[in-house]
């Protein structure tokens, strides 16, 4: 008995034929992709860099055929190589061709960096690809950012070292020491907004967490934003306030802004909680030791009819000399041969008539030198 195929029927087989076809052909572009940008990494091999721009339009086109069909668009095929082809359009961009500029977009990276991502995270398919890429990738960045550095063109570095944190984040990782490079850059550039920037993403990571509170906060004051520089710390403070650390940036800081109660409270907070801490005692000790030859000096600037505010200033640097003996005696405790310390020990116990404490931090200082 013979079949027969109503119209109906006729309609809904030339559709599932035009659908598929159509998927097909995403297929097809999504493969003509891959095999151009086979093509890219061959003239690149030779240096041949025309060759290599004409490859990656071709590519280009491929892959944004690809991208933007609801069959391909989430296939993790297509966004590997939308990020290999939108990261080599990238560094083409680099060679300042006007025609191929024009032709591609300025904000290549970023498509290659979430197009990398986004295979990476919906599928494991091509990890493997996407990390050696990216590894390969901020090698080159970091060297070329080095040499950079060297060279003392720090606005470039710090725009490579940067470029290399944001590569990274493809993956889903972070790479602080190229964001303390951005900040080391720009403040060798004396950029201090963006060094400032940089080195607090830093310490919210615990990056250098010794020394980077008080960096983030002396870029903060470089750029004349002393207010952020104290709430930054303060902040810090309050979510940990038995950070030894923070409680020493904040008082170093302190000592900048000439913040004597500021200075107290926290390096002896920082000695609190470390009884051991030589570097705050030193700090402590070093800032009072400055106040105090600060004042006498000036006193014996003044003529002899200001009689009056000479004394009072020399009694006032007797007070400064009592706050930085007691912090120093706690640091030659910790770091016995420390000739300067103890030759400015030695001083301030004479300055202050203590013959006995004279005496001993003389006879130490001799046996240092």
């Amino acid at each position: 008995m013979k079949k027969v195929i109503s119209r109906s029927g006729l309609l809904l087989i030339a559709g599932i034929t035009m659908i598929t076809g159509t998927a097909t052909a995403q297929k097809k572009a999504e493969t003509d992709a891959a095999l151009a940008y086979i093509s890219i990494k061959t003239a690149m091999q030779n240096q041949d860099m025309e060759a290599a721009k004409k490859a990656t339009l071709k590519a280009k086109g491929f892959i944004d055929q690809a991208a933007a069909h609801v069959d391909t668009e989430k296939s993790p095929k297509t966004l590997f190589y939308k990020g290999e082809i939108y990261g080599t359009i990238h560094f083409l961009r680099q060679l300042n061709d006007q025609a191929f500029n024009d032709a591609t977009p300025a904000d290549a990276l970023d498509q290659a960096i979430k197009a990398y991502n986004a295979s990476y995270t919906t599928s494991n398919k091509f990890d493997s690809d996407i990390t050696t890429s990216i590894g390969d990738g901020k090698m080159q960045l970091a060297m070329a950012a080095n040499a950079l550095f060297d060279a003392k063109k720090f606005k470039e570095a710090g725009d490579m070292y940067e470029t290399t944190a944001k590569l990274s984040t493809a993956i889903n990782e972070i790479d602080t020491a190229a964001i303390y490079n951005t900040a080391l850059c720009a403040a060798n550039a004396e950029d201090w907004e963006r060094a400032a920037a940089n080195y607090r993403k830093c310490a919210e990571l615990n990056y250098k967490q010794e020394t980077i509170y008080s960096t983030t906060a002396s870029a903060y004051i470089n750029a004349k934003k002393n207010e952020e520089a104290l709430n930054f710390l303060k902040e810090a403070i309050k979510r940990t306030p038995n950070d030894k650390f923070l409680h020493f940036a904040l008082g170093t800081i302190a000592m900048d802004l000439n913040d004597d109660q500021l200075v107290i409270d926290n390096l002896k907070k920082a000695c609190e909680i470390d009884t051991k801490y030589a570097d705050a005692y030193y700090n402590l000790g070093g800032y009072f030791l400055g106040k105090g030859e600060d004042l006498r000096q000036k006193a014996a600037d003044l003529p002899t009819s200001e009689k009056k505010q000479s004394e009072e200033m020399l009694n006032k640097s007797l007070e400064y000399y009592k706050l930085s003996t007691e912090a120093l005696e706690q640091y030659i405790a910790l770091e016995p041969n420390n000739p300067e310390v103890l030759k400015s020990l030695y001083k301030m116990f004479r300055a202050l008539k203590n013959t006995e404490k004279e005496a001993k931090y003389k006879k130490m200082m001799e046996e240092a030198k």
